[in-house]
């Protein structure tokens, strides 16, 4: 009896450890002396992270090694793994040079500073007139929405830059969108595949329910109103299928 006392008392006083959030960093690099910023967003935690370049690619990595000090990193390269570190006292990732003659290079030491987690909407893009501050979150909010099989897809939109993304349920892609306007608690927002496939879309925050407009005379494309939970912004990290990395 006494241990279930204490048992119970430990359970009551001692809380469990919350999941540490991902952390990310923007990074002052060049490209032969031209300013060339990127991202970098690490999951300690789960020994993942992913390096964004600003308004270009991403690529994905690991953590080999963690401690207070620093960060070993193990990035996806094209034919192999480029292995670089974080210090995480003095801000800075460091890339480690080669002294071997004609393939030599110079080690580089890029200064990083912690900025907002960044989020799926860092998958967003335009193939014309594109503003890579788009990707930035400013007031950024999530929906998880029950999908048509298994599961839920999930929309993610900044009411300030206006950008949406929808990640389907098999994380096989996702498709860019606009907020083409907000009236009180509703948000009326296009995304697609390109301007051939649009769909028009209205998120009221009041009744938390989703409506999909459908296309009169279109028996695949009815409108379907469901309702959807939101959340914060999901994580860039939560829009990449490590699953399939892993294969």
């Amino acid at each position: 009896m006494r241990h279930l006392i204490l048992l119970l008392f430990l359970a009551l006083t001692c809380p469990m450890r919350a999941e540490a959030e991902p952390m990310s960093v923007r990074c002052d690099g060049s490209y032969y002396a031209e300013p060339q910023p990127y991202f970098m967003t690490f999951d300690i935690e789960k020994r993942r992270f992913v390096f964004e370049r600003v308004g270009g690619n991403i690529i994905t990595g690991e953590i080999i090694s963690a401690n207070d000090e620093q960060l070993d990193l193990s990035l996806r390269g094209a034919g192999g793994r480029i292995l670089l570190s974080f210090n995480r006292k003095r801000n800075m990732i460091t890339w480690p040079g080669m002294p071997a003659g004609e393939l030599g290079r110079h080690s580089l030491q890029h200064t990083c500073a912690g900025v907002t987690g960044r989020t799926v909407l860092s998958f967003f893009y335009q193939p014309e007139q594109f503003d890579p501050k788009r990707r930035d979150p400013v007031d950024a909010f999530s929906l998880s929405c029950p999908a048509k099989t298994v599961g839920f897809y999930f929309i993610t939109l900044d009411r300030v830059t206006k950008t949406v993304v929808v990640e389907n349920e098999h994380f096989s892609g996702g498709f860019s969108g606009d907020i083409t306007n907000i009236n009180d608690s509703v948000i009326k927002f296009t995304f697609g595949r390109g301007v051939l496939d649009p769909h028009d879309a209205l998120w009221d925050e009041r009744s938390r329910s989703l409506t999909l407009i459908g296309i009169p005379g279109d028996s695949s494309r009815p409108t379907m109103v469901q309702e959807c939970i939101a959340t914060k912004p999901r994580s860039i990290l939560e829009g990449i299928n490590w699953a399939r990395l892993a294969e």
